[in-house]
């Protein structure tokens, strides 16, 4: 095996995390094209704009998440393909700090963790508080929890930056740069917790919202129904996105930190598991397509041709719309 090695390049032994990369870019630029559309539509509309601020904070989320795979995947691609037998494997920690993509990346994955908790209690709230619900969830409101997430995601990672330059600078690590690469043990432990409970949280929430909304619905009277349907939607819709994020996000980092103490998995099948973090941010306009019925109106209302032309469709600002965020 070793005599084989010898002979072969660069470009064929790292070959399965080429493919990868590959797919970090491919997936990534999907990301950033769906996740653009999503924060066109949204902010299409006045009454869109206000109702849905959390749902554009997190297709942006989404999408410097994309941004950042992107960046990822071409980096590392260029750094394999430029390898030589000099090639230094390893770099200074501050230097892979330094780089686009791993801070991009935290920012990517903290940032619509943070927003999807907020949406989880906020359907939480609307459908176990209504009336404190009515009171005071309102278009401010929602705007002073995008504003915490951002502070929130942006604070974590200057304390990344930080804790980096004061404690890890001088060290060394590889040179195909990870977030534990990075910003070190303790940070990469706190960036899991973040990613895995944010999304677990926000679900039971929406699951707790949901099961509550249904059986409502069974017992209040037929009169009210129709709003409690209403709250049913929304909450199918955070309940979609929450559990095809904790699928595609929440477990992927639980195996993650498990690795080489729980179990053992290769680099290689890391590598690839990556690529469903940006999967995740690609879904969501999936659900709001198959869930949101505002959004599928408006999305239509721009497509034009067939039956979805403007002449077709009546877009969202010019209709009465009766339900509640």
């Amino acid at each position: 095996m070793s005599q084989a090695n010898v002979t072969q390049t660069f470009e064929q032994i790292y070959a399965d995390y080429l493919r990868s990369y590959a797919l970090y870019v491919v997936v990534g630029a999907i990301a950033i094209f769906t996740n653009i559309i999503i924060v066109i539509i949204f902010s299409s509309s006045s009454q869109l704009r206000v109702k849905y601020q959390l749902l554009i904070a997190l297709a942006i989320g989404e999408l410097i998440n994309g941004v950042a795979f992107v960046i990822a995947g071409v980096t590392k691609q260029r750094l394999i393909l430029s390898m030589t037998n000099n090639t230094a494997m390893m770099w200074p920690v501050w230097s892979c700090a330094t780089e686009w993509y791993p801070g991009l990346l935290v920012l990517g994955a903290q940032w619509p963790a943070c927003v999807t908790l907020f949406l989880g209690l906020e359907r939480f709230a609307a459908v176990h508080f209504p009336i404190w619900y009515k009171v005071n969830m309102n278009g401010n409101a929602r705007f002073k929890m995008v504003v915490i997430s951002v502070v929130f995601a942006l604070v974590s990672l200057g304390i990344a930056f930080v804790q980096t330059y004061i404690f890890l600078g001088k060290n060394l690590t590889v040179f195909l740069c990870t977030i534990m690469g990075a910003y070190g043990t303790y940070y990469s432990a706190w960036n899991y917790i973040v990613t895995v409970f944010g999304y677990l949280f926000s679900f039971g929430l929406n699951a707790s919202a949901f099961l509550t909304a249904k059986s409502k619905s069974r017992l209040i009277k037929s009169g009210l129904n129709a709003d409690i349907g209403k709250e049913i939607t929304l909450v199918r819709l955070m309940l979609s996105i929450s559990f095809f994020s904790t699928l595609l996000v929440s477990i992927p980092n639980i195996i993650f930190w498990g690795q080489g103490k729980l179990w053992s998995i290769s680099v290689i099948a890391i590598s690839y598991l990556n690529v469903s973090f940006c999967a995740s941010s690609v879904i969501n306009i999936f659900i709001y397509i198959f869930f949101n019925k505002e959004f599928r109106m408006q999305l239509f209302h721009f497509i034009p041709i067939g039956p979805w032309s403007k002449s077709a469709v009546t877009p969202v600002n010019q209709i009465e719309t009766t339900m509640r965020p």
